[in-house]
């Protein structure tokens, strides 16, 4: 059974959500972006960090968008200078997202007020407690994906 501490920590998390989906969408609208494509350019983006390119069925997987919502949203990030499309040299059918100078640009301009903002509160901890506390992130991400996973339909 919970305990009461661990309701409340629950109930902060909630609002954490609630928040930065707040700060995306309001972010996003300043610059005719909305949460989907921001969501999409943060995917390219570490997975860009991680030395890959995602393809298009990376990301309809990894958003949990369907084939024709994936080509509209990659339509409208191209539209907005914010990705390329490259082809593989080895297979021509495979084509790669990247992102552009532009998508970089306007994600620190959205981004940097709260990068600031929680990199305040992350300062008013000791290293010892930041250890824990990306412990913590780490697994509480682990644990909504698992969750996430068991309301996916089974596919025959």
């Amino acid at each position: 059974m919970e305990s009461p501490p661990d309701r409340r920590l629950i109930e902060l998390l909630q609002r954490f959500v609630m928040a930065t989906d707040r700060y995306v969408e309001t972010a996003g609208a300043g610059h005719g972006m909305h949460r989907t494509d921001l969501n999409a350019l943060s995917v390219v983006m570490r997975t860009e960090q991680e030395g890959q390119a995602p393809t298009a069925s990376n990301l309809s997987a990894v958003l949990n968008l369907s084939s024709p919502a994936t080509t509209a949203l990659l339509n409208r990030l191209a539209a907005s200078g914010h990705i390329t499309r490259e082809r593989n040299d080895d297979d021509r059918r495979v084509v790669r997202i990247r992102s552009t100078a532009s998508a970089a640009q306007d994600g620190q301009a959205m981004f940097t007020a709260l990068a600031t903002e929680l990199g305040e509160v992350i300062a008013r901890f000791d290293p010892a407690e930041r250890l824990v506390l990306t412990r913590f992130m780490a697994d509480a991400s682990a644990a909504v994906d698992r969750a996430t996973g068991s309301h996916r339909p089974e596919t025959t």
